[in-house]
């Protein structure tokens, strides 16, 4: 059962308890999304300690819909969950950097208070510069940029432009990626096909690529592209900075 109360105007509350059945979340999200639509910005508080299981349509149902919200993650800058379950709360707080424009918090059941208040409690908006930067090297064959903040689909060509001019112009190089803060992404990044295309060819054309950051949740991701492809992907610490740099400065063997 899932339970939509729109009383408090600087709140949305959301109880689920029991069995979550596909029609329920679909009349879920019926109501949701205009609620969501008429405000500005709200908080969210989302109540699963009632909560035992949902079927596989609905499961389903609910990523669809779900997928179909980022673009409204700005208006939900802040979502508070309650639970006592510590699989719940460890992959929220796993999935928290990655999530756009909004950040979620865990509280216990005996902390709802605590939660109420915060979720309430909507930061300012702040004034949006691009998350994207192209780092300036002193070496032909080494790209680097940084992320510090959200991506937007606008802020691609910061990167897919130089990093098209050096694959076009033939051999291999390597790169570096500076990630400090990530806030998240535009969706339509997910369809650009500028973007997929360099992605596609760099591919082929990286040796090398350092990444250096102190985020632990990247590691996974680098760990996949080392599986699907041959370039050698490393991560450093922020405090290895000098490390990377030197890594992708070395002289690509000919053989490569």
């Amino acid at each position: 059962m899932i339970d939509f109360d729109t009383t408090d105007p600087k709140l949305l509350r959301v109880t689920i308890t029991g069995d979550v059945s596909r029609e329920e979340v679909k009349d879920f999200y019926a109501k949701f999304k205009p609620e969501i639509d008429e405000r500005h910005r709200t908080g969210v508080l989302v109540d699963i300690t009632g909560f035992k299981d949902i079927t596989p349509g609905a499961m389903l149902e609910d990523v669809i819909e779900e997928f179909g919200l980022l673009g409204d993650m700005s208006k939900m800058p802040r979502v508070a969950m309650i639970t006592g379950n510590r699989t719940w709360a460890g992959m929220v707080r796993y999935l928290n950097p990655i999530i756009p424009k909004m950040e979620t918090r865990v509280f216990m059941p005996s902390e709802i208070r605590d939660a109420e208040d915060w979720a309430r409690d909507l930061p300012e908006p702040k004034e949006r510069k691009p998350g994207l930067s192209v780092i300036d090297t002193d070496h032909p064959d080494v790209l680097a940029f940084e992320l510090d903040g959200y991506m937007d689909d606008d802020d691609m060509d910061i990167i897919v432009r130089p990093f098209r001019d050096r694959i076009d112009k033939g051999g291999q190089f390597n790169a570096l990626a500076r990630l400090k803060h990530f806030a998240g992404f535009d969706p339509e990044i997910l369809f650009d096909r500028a973007l997929l295309g360099m992605k596609w060819d760099a591919i082929r054309a990286l040796h090398r690529y350092a990444i250096v950051t102190d985020h632990q949740w990247v590691r996974p991701f680098a760990g996949m592209a080392r599986l699907v492809s041959k370039v050698d992907v490393k991560i450093f610490p922020m405090a290895e900075e000098q490390a990377a740099w030197e890594w992708v400065k070395q002289p690509i063997p000919t053989a490569a």
